[in-house]
């Protein structure tokens, strides 16, 4: 051992030199002293923290050998031949999983595998990891080889050679000093008082635990070093053992041993593996026997620290590790259930136990090892049975004296938390394999010890009806407890099913039933419950998982084990015991869905949806279905019938008892649960999910259903799809084609007009309504009942449209016969062939044929169920004799002794003449003077018309009970009649007519009286009054044998048309049947016969007594009408008058003419008038500052996405070049000049934009008075002038006041053709023009107006000089027309012959005026310079028309078109249409020297020359003689210089294009911006609607439009203008001299500074449209490159990071990191980039949020799946396309403005985005 001196000069030692040296020594001699020394040193727990960073730089020179670790690392990683990739994550880590290639469902893969594989076209999804994962790519067990990326797999193993021995010598030696640290450290904190501190203590431990995760990461050569050290037992043993020193110098050693024995006992476990502990594997005495066994010891007792989990995960690629590691795990896996328990922070444990555990038993060969060496189902069991036994409470289900069960408490903390989840998991997963399931199936200790498991959750959260008052406080326990049963007792049992499909499986399947038998009868024991024992009706539990492993094992023996039912049935008696708990099921949730449970609060019904929800209903209703469908088939069938209604407790109600008293339940509540009852029967035979149907029907059955209900997204039929828990019921191989097959792709629509985005959908085919409609299983499924209702409306829409259904009400449920089921259930329909069945039917008609109050539902299930009766009944040719006669007289309710015996179709021949009911003397008073016994043998008619007057009796007046409604009854009783009759609730209707005396019949007792009630009806004739009740006629049913009609087998109707189709078919099965109804209907003809005449003549006096009070009420109307209408008539005349006299003076001393004042209409106060100076009107607008212009591109090309930093865009746009262009004037130029040569807006510009709708101003003051003192203007800045339009409620912020007519008219000069007096004329109009309105309040208004213009944009964009001068403010005037004039430019496309895409209306006029006079404020000096320097006319005695301008900006470096928008601001408000032509001719004559100059400037020497010697001696109104004159006049100046380049480049015409016509046509394409801008103006003035464009070029067009074609008297055809030059029009007689002048003015500033003149010359006037960035086609391409981008801004990951799609920066969204002066960055950006309107892509979502102003909106989604669906936060990972529909869309509401009306929700964002 190295002395303290010799350490010291050791340590002082370059570390580089040590670590080479000690190297060496490793190598040669396996190992070294000097390391070990160092070692003893540096990982000395009693003098060194484990966090000591100068430790851990020592250690890294040690492994190093010499290198850097970061060489070392880049070496060892050269031999890395893993197999497996082995990629650890932990929870939010984004990974993919392909179902394509996956064995096990538990399958993932990195993002760099699975990009590197090859999975196109495979089914696969992106998702955020959970509890956290690890890269199965290269493993076999769990994916196929096809998915592997090249990096990983079998092969990879012998690509490599083997690392040189002295690389990882040294790593050798220290590793297993590395893991005694690391233990050293949790041990010194692993007191029991410490437990709150183990996360200070991983915190203390994260350098040294990093430290070993980079050599993990080094790969397979390292992790080999790693795994050898953590599994191998002498290293363990000699580096642990201590023996105490008698000096104490071991002091720490031996206290370190104490904590850890102490901790061993600490760490307990269930007491209840000692039962089972000479079982190999589960004697949980801990000893451990290396580093990794006590390192996953510590994990445990540390609660899983995140750190050492991935790091125990990291080395899982090789495989001896991962053996002794899952042997480790499953040493300390008893212990784990307690800590998922106890831990402190319960959901993370639980996340990093799966997280472990996943890893180890997904691999098949792995599973079944430790489940044959260590017994780990027993484990899992018992584990889990430990958990649950400490959760327990008493059930009080049933007597509480007498239930001795024991039932989960779903209040616990444990339940709540889910706890159990890890070890289910862990099940579930060993499950999957096969031979496992086989093992657990066979071993039946453990297949009754999981039973009994399951015996706690029988009877859970049991619920008991509050009858006094609302309870209290909702319990949430019902979560609890269905997720319980979902994930611990159906999981695990889809699990098992699904390996045993084969007849060699039968012993498997037989014995879990028998032991399901066994268990269940030891659960009714507990509860007290015997096959006769009557529930407590007030009690209700959902959880019934024993009955359902009975039912679910039961249908798999029998549908694919091939057995008969009747080998595998339970007993009678024990059936009729399983019947109770599941019919209490079923008759609670009908008395939920009648309101009978309200006062249970909404938790209830949440529970009884639940039971019926996707995940839930395979494993719970539909199972409780089967078992009552197997109760149905092996019970006698009057037992099964009567069980069930005296179950829905409408007994009462069927009842003919005339007087009860007072009943249990409300008549509503009664109607629901009778509704109920038919409701359960027809359900119980047409459910088929275990009667044997194949998975293919099953399949399209259930699609069908959910899209019946509604048109779903592929999405909600994934996720509403029911499945076996967890199992893949309904497979792609399955879904997509029944998908395919029963439905239409329904493309997403769009609606430009501001609805809402529509995603793809799925519709039902249109013969699926007809063909596989089933109602039944809709309802089944229906969870809310309103989707119940919500498919009856689309059929019923569909028979409307598709089958000429023309009722008036909804047609009936179209129920469908139950589909094919094995033989062995055949015995299920036996419950429609007893006479229990018939009577209860034969009642409830009988009723409906009485009583309107009788619902429609309960109609149709009833007649649904004799026509099911009709069906499945055997054919008979003539009744069965030998049957006892039926005397008609029944016992009421005593179904079973109805009828002469079981025969259906003698049943419904068979008359029941009377009930005998019997009674107490306190059920029922007569009248002592007459009773009546009335005859319910009416006839049709008499039901029909009988009238109020005959239904009076001499026992009182007439009620409401005399109306048909009280029955026929015959007294027997030996009681004495009271002689008060109190008011009596009757079930049976009827009419009455007065009898007296009473009728006895001497049986009963002084106590038991006898009723007799007539009742003289068969089903026959039962059916045929309810045909005639529905028809409102008698004789409504004529028999098929008399008539020519076939058996209607159409679905479609309403209640007669299927009433109408059960006679026939009754008549059509038994020729008895028929023979009755034709008895019936011959009959009743002659009654019908002699009631006709009074019937029509009733018929007529009713009309007749009806038209007379209608004319009556008419002609009241119409008379106080008339007096209200001469009122108003005298009112108004008197006004007219008054108004017309005073203004008959007004008119005569007015205008020259009359004129037609426009009206407008208030939509505040409703007014209809003109806009005066004292009632001005005003249009509503919205300001919005807008820079859609400045991203206007100089090229056709889009920008692109940048994806990579090597990805650079090069774009120049609109406002870069405008603002240049703006800057090189200012440096050269007068600050006013420059400002008076260009116009801004480019970015920031001010848009206006209106609705249409006008009002008063006062209104509009008063309207926004109002908002300011509004409490719900949340949505509103109204301190800014915003509001609502009250019309249309669209948002505005300003109001533009319309000029009054008296304003409009001023003193303008005529038309003249003089082009020199035109010049004059039109200069004095610019000085002598009125200035502001002649109305004060509307000059005010006007300013108002301004004042929210320059408000309405940011300062920035306002100004772009330092001095606030007027001509800055009336730069920015003018930009404000040109703005709304280029983006409405924009909005039509570049083409004035086509409407406008934007649906908002024109306000460009009134905008104008507004402008037009601050525009004559602002002007300090006159245009009339301007005006003579652009017509070569002197103006005024001053002005020179040819004088050069030095400080000027030359005329030819002028914006023309800001030129002539300030030339129309400073001239009058209303000017003559030829007035402006005149003014656009003059500046055409500038455009086309402008043209010609740029030309020439392209051109090469020598075709300059060419040209010059060309137009030589042409004429100057020619192309060629201008040319010329130009190339002269500049050619002596610096423009042609080659040595002057420009920044923007004049490129050359090639040679084939230097052609008069090539350069003609360049100049014509020059002019056409320019020309549209004056075309929008004059439409705008003069309201001149654009003319059809036809075959005309676009130059030839514009000059059409704008008079350019007209000289003097003479006019061009448009299709013949074929020069620019045809159109000149110059005011001089010698034009040249005025162009030399220009063209000197030129030459002078580009001789001064050659190359910004250049620059300055408009190279390129025409702009593209702007566009958003192009966008890569999937979206995948786009979240590998930005989320894990850093910002550049802050150099951070962002947690939400985004992207601008107007310019493509990237930004972090919502996080303060890049803010400025509290303005978050995606808000600062959307003020650069957009004026305040933002564009944002967040990554981590794929959805669009748009920023306008203060608020924000989620847009939408670009990008949408295969089946046009989003993927908001892509929570499904499905691969995503862009669609370019709605990119387009995003796009076309950003260029027209229109998100403030597109988008409805918008919130505040506070900056803070």
């Amino acid at each position: 051992m190295a002395t303290s001196s010799e350490m010291t000069s050791l340590l002082k030692r370059s570390k580089r030199t040590v670590a080479t040296s000690i190297k060496g020594e490793c190598y040669r001699q396996n190992e070294s002293q000097k390391l070990e020394d160092l070692l003893n040193h540096l990982l000395d727990p009693t003098t060194k923290q484990i966090d000591d960073f100068e430790t851990i730089d020592w250690c890294k020179w040690l492994i190093a050998g010499g290198s850097t670790f970061e060489e070392f690392a880049k070496t060892v990683r050269q031999y890395d031949n893993a197999v497996t990739c082995g990629l650890v994550w932990t929870a939010n880590f984004v990974a993919y999983r392909c179902r394509t290639c996956g064995i096990s469902p538990c399958m993932s893969l990195c993002a760099e595998c699975f990009q590197a594989g090859n999975h196109e076209g495979h089914d696969f999804n992106m998702f955020r990891s959970q509890a956290g994962g690890a890269c199965d790519c290269g493993d076999v067990s769990v994916m196929n080889p096809k998915g592997f990326c090249l990096r990983h797999g079998p092969d990879r193993k012998h690509q490599l050679s083997a690392p040189p021995g002295d690389l990882l010598a040294v790593a050798e030696a220290m590793m297993p000093r590395l893991f005694l640290r690391l233990i050293y450290h949790l041990r010194s904190n692993s007191k029991p008082e410490m437990r709150d501190t183990y996360l200070l203590a991983m915190q203390d431990a994260e350098l040294f635990l990093g430290f070993l995760h980079n050599l993990s990461d080094m790969g397979a050569a390292m992790r080999r070093v790693m795994s050898f050290a953590l599994t191998n037992p002498t290293d363990y043993q000699n580096l642990t053992k201590v023996e105490e020193m008698s000096d104490g110098s071991n002091k720490y050693y031996v206290e370190s041993k104490g904590n850890y024995q102490a901790a061993l006992t600490s760490l307990s476990y269930p007491k209840s593996f000692e039962e089972y502990e000479e079982m190999p594997g589960l004697n949980q005495t801990l000893i451990h026997r290396t580093f990794l066994e006590e390192l996953v010891f510590w994990t445990v007792k540390f609660e899983f620290p995140q750190k050492i989990v991935t790091l125990l995960l990291s080395l899982l690629p090789d495989e001896k590790y991962k053996e002794c590691f899952t042997r480790a795990f499953i040493q300390h896996y008893s212990r784990i259930s307690r800590v998922l328990v106890n831990a402190l922070d319960r959901q993370t444990v639980a996340n990093r136990v799966v997280h472990i555990s996943v890893q180890l038993f997904s691999n098949e060969q792995l599973a079944r090892l430790m489940v044959k060496d260590y017994n780990l189902l027993y484990t899992l069991i018992l584990s889990l049975k430990n958990m649950v036994e400490s959760v327990l409470t008493e059930s009080t289900l049933q007597d509480p004296s007498h239930n001795f069960h024991m039932v989960i408490d779903c209040s616990h903390e444990a339940m709540k938390d889910h706890c159990y989840w890890p070890i289910i998991s862990d099940l579930i997963n060993l499950l999957s394999h096969k031979d496992i399931a086989h093992r657990f199936l066979a071993d039946s200790q453990l297949v009754t010890m999981w039973l009994e498991l399951l015996s706690y959750f029988q009877g859970m959260n049991l619920n008991q009806r509050e009858l006094s008052q609302h309870v209290e406080f909702e319990p949430d326990t019902y979560y609890a407890a269905f997720s319980a049963e979902l994930e611990i007792a159906a999981s695990p049992m889809w699990s098992l099913i699904s390996h045993c499909r084969t007849k060699e499986t039968i012993p498997y399947t037989r014995s879990m039933t028998q032991a399901c038998v066994t268990i269940l009868q030891d659960w009714f024991d507990a509860v007290g419950c015997k096959e006769t024992t009557k529930p407590n009706p007030l009690q209700l539990t959902f959880h019934l998982p024993l009955h359902r492993y009975l039912a679910i094992f039961m249908a798999q023996t029998v549908q694919h084990q091939g057995l008969d039912l009747s080998s595998i049935a339970p007993s009678e008696r024990f059936l009729k015991t399983v019947l109770i708990h599941l019919l209490q099921i079923q008759m609670a949730t009908t008395e939920i869905y009648a309101s009978m449970w309200v006062r249970n609060g909404l938790q209830i019904k949440g529970q009884a949806m639940t039971y019926i929800q996707c995940h839930f209903c395979y494993s719970m209703i539909d199972a409780d279905f089967y078992l009552m469908q197997v109760c149905a088939c092996r019970l006698d069938p009057d037992y099964f019938v009567q069980t069930v209604l005296d179950r829905f407790h409408i007994n009462d109600w069927l009842s003919y008892l005339p007087n009860q008293g007072s009943r249990k339940l409300a008549p509503e509540q009664e109607m629901a649960m009778v509704e109920g009852a038919l409701q359960f029967f027809n359900m119980l035979l047409s459910v088929r999910t275990y009667l044997g149907i194949e998975d293919k029907e099953l399949t399209r059955l259930e699609m069908a259903s959910l899209l019946f209900i509604s048109d779903r997204h592929h999405s909600q039929l994934m996720d509403l799809m029911p499945e076996k828990s967890g199992m893949t019921g309904h497979g792609k191989d399955l879904f997509e084609p029944t998908l395919k097959e029963i439905s239409d792709f329904k493309a997403p629509v769009f609606e430009p007009g501001g609805g809402g985005l529509q995603q793809g959908t799925y519709v039902p085919k249109e013969d699926l309504w007809e063909t596989d409609f089933d109602p039944l299983h809709v309802y089944q499924r229906a969870v809310y009942k309103k989707d119940f209702q919500s498919a009856m409306d689309r059929y019923t829409e569909f028979v409307r449209k598709k089958c000429n259904y023309s009722g008036k009400g909804q047609p009936w449920p179209p129920f469908k016969f139950p589909g094919k089921i094995l033989d062995t259930y055949k015995n299920l329909y036996q419950i429609l062939h007893c006479r229990t069945m018939h009577a209860f039917l034969f009642t409830v008609l009988h009723r409906a044929s009485q009583d309107a109050s009788i619902t429609e539902g309960v109609i149709f299930h009833a007649i649904h169920l004799l026509e099911l009766a009709v069906m499945t009944a055997p054919v008979s040719e003539s009744f069965n004799m030998n049957r006892k006669s039926f005397i008609g007289k029944v016992p009421d309710q005593n179904y079973k002794e109805w009828f002469s015996g079981s025969n259906f179709f003698q049943n419904v021949c068979e008359i029941v003449q009377e009930v005998s009911v019997p009674y107490h003397s306190h059920h029922m008073d007569l009248e002592q003077e007459g009773t009546m016994t009335v005859n319910m043998d009416t006839s049709l008619e008499e039901m029909f018309q009988l009238a109020p007057s005959a239904l009076a009796t001499s026992s009182g007046p007439i009620t409401a009970a005399h109306s048909g409604i009280i029955p026929s009854i015959t007294m027997i009783s030996m009681a004495t009649a009271s002689s008060d009759a109190p008011n009596t609730h009757l079930p049976l209707h009827s009419t009455t007519s007065s009898q007296t005396g009473l009728k006895y019949d001497g049986c009963g007792t002084s106590t038991e009286h006898f009723l007799s009630v007539k009742v003289s009806e068969s089903l026959l004739s039962i059916l045929l009054k309810l045909l005639a009740k529905m028809l409102g006629k008698t004789s409504s049913y004529v028999p098929l044998s008399v008539s020519n009609r076939t058996l209607s087998e159409s679905n479609v109707g309403d209640g007669q048309h299927f009433i109408q189709r059960l006679l026939d078919r009754l008549c059509q099965r038994s020729p008895d049947c028929a023979k009755k109804v034709e008895e019936m209907c011959n009959s009743q003809a002659p009654k019908d016969a002699g009631k006709k005449v009074k019937t029509s003549h009733d018929r007529e006096e009713r009309r007749k007594k009806a038209r007379e009070r209608q004319q009556k009420l008419m002609a009241d109307f119409a008379s106080k009408q008339k007096a209200f209408m001469e009122q108003a008539m005298e009112t108004e005349a008197d006004a007219d008058a008054d108004a017309s006299t005073s203004a008959s003076g007004e008119f005569e001393e007015g205008c020259k003419g009359s004129v037609v004042e426009e009206m407008y209409d208030c939509v505040i106060c409703g007014q209809s008038a003109p806009s005066t100076p004292e009632k001005t009107f005003g249009l509503v607008v919205l300001l919005q500052a807008t820079s859609v212009l400045g991203h206007r591109p100089q090229t056709d090309l889009r920008r692109l996405l940048s994806l990579s930093d090597k990805q650079r865009n090069r774009y120049s746009t609109c406002a870069n070049i405008q603002t240049k262009r703006l800057d090189s004037l200012l440096r050269h130029f007068e600050e006013g000049s420059c400002q008076m040569s260009v116009n801004i807006g480019w970015e920031g510009g001010v848009l206006v934009q209106t609705c249409g709708h006008y009002l008063h101003l006062d209104c509009h003051s008063s309207y926004m008075m109002s908002l300011r003192t509004a409490h719900n203007t949340q949505n509103l800045q109204v301190s800014k002038g915003e509001y609502s339009c009250p019309l249309c409620l669209q948002l505005a912020n300003s109001v533009v006041p319309i000029l009054p007519e008296e304003n409009k008219f001023t003193l303008t000069k005529p038309v003249s053709h003089d082009h020199t007096q035109m010049v004059l004329d039109i200069a004095e109009m610019m000085v002598k023009r009125p200035i502001t309105p002649r109305s004060a309040s509307v000059t005010k208004a006007m300013g108002a107006m301004m004042e929210d213009l320059t408000n309405a944009t940011y300062g920035q964009y306002k100004t772009f000089t330092r001095s606030q001068t007027s001509e800055s403010v009336l730069l920015f005037v003018c930009s404000v027309a040109r703005t709304n004039l280029e983006i409405e430019l924009l909005q039509r496309g570049g083409d004035l012959s086509r409407q406008t895409s934007s649906s908002r209306k024109p306000c460009f006029l009134p905008l104008l005026h507004v402008l037009g006079m601050h525009s004559k404020i602002l002007t300090t000096k006159p245009y009339t310079d301007i005006w003579s320097h652009l017509t070569g006319i002197p103006c005024t005695d001053e002005s020179n028309s040819i004088l050069l301008y030095q400080k000027e900006v030359p005329l030819l470096l002028k914006d023309p078109s800001a030129l002539l928008i300030q030339l129309v601001l400073t001239l009058p408000t209303i000017i003559d249409e030829g007035h402006y032509h005149f003014l656009l001719k003059m500046t055409y004559n500038m455009v086309f020297l402008q043209a010609l100059v740029i030309m020439s400037c392209r051109f090469t020497e020598e075709e300059r020359e060419a040209w010059r010697k060309m137009g030589a001696l042409a004429p100057l109104s020619t192309l060629e003689g201008m040319m010329t004159h130009v190339i002269t006049r500049l050619g002596k100046s610096w423009l042609y210089d080659k040595d002057c380049d420009t920044e923007q480049g004049l490129p050359a015409i090639c040679q084939s294009v230097w052609s008069p016509q090539s350069v003609e046509c360049l100049i014509q394409d020059y002019f056409c911006p320019f020309l549209k801008i004056c075309a929008l103006v004059k439409y705008h003035l003069f309201q001149k609607e654009f003319p059809a464009k036809g075959d005309l070029t676009e130059f030839q067009y514009l000059c059409s439009y704008l008079h350019l074609n007209v000289q003097g008297n003479s006019t061009v055809k448009p299709d013949k203008i074929t020069t620019a030059a045809s159109c000149l029009c110059w005011t001089v007689s010698e034009p040249h001299i005025l162009t030399r002048t220009w063209l000197t003015d030129l030459g002078n500033f580009i001789d001064k500074v050659p190359s910004d003149g250049k620059n300055l010359l408009i190279t390129n006037p025409v702009w593209y449209p702007p566009h958003l960035i192009m966008l890569p086609g999937q979206y995948y391409k786009i979240f590998q490159a930005y989320r894990d981008k850093q910002c550049p801004v802050c150099s951070n990951i962002p947690k939400d990071p985004c992207v601008c799609l107007i310019c493509g920066t990237f930004l972090c969204f919502r996080e303060q990191c890049c803010q400025q002066q509290h303005q978050f960055e995606c808000v600062l950006h959307s003020m650069e980039c957009g004026a305040g309107t933002g564009i944002f892509l967040l990554i981590n979502s794929s959805i669009v949020v748009v920023i306008r102003g203060p608020r924000a909106t989620l847009w939408g989604s670009v990008y949408l799946d295969e089946h046009g669906e989003e993927d908001r936060d892509l929570k499904r990972g499905k691969p995503l396309y862009l669609s370019k529909d709605r990119y387009d869309l995003l796009e076309q509401q950003w260029i027209s403005h229109n998100f403030d009306h597109a988008c409805k929700r918008w919130i505040w964002h506070q900056d803070h985005l």
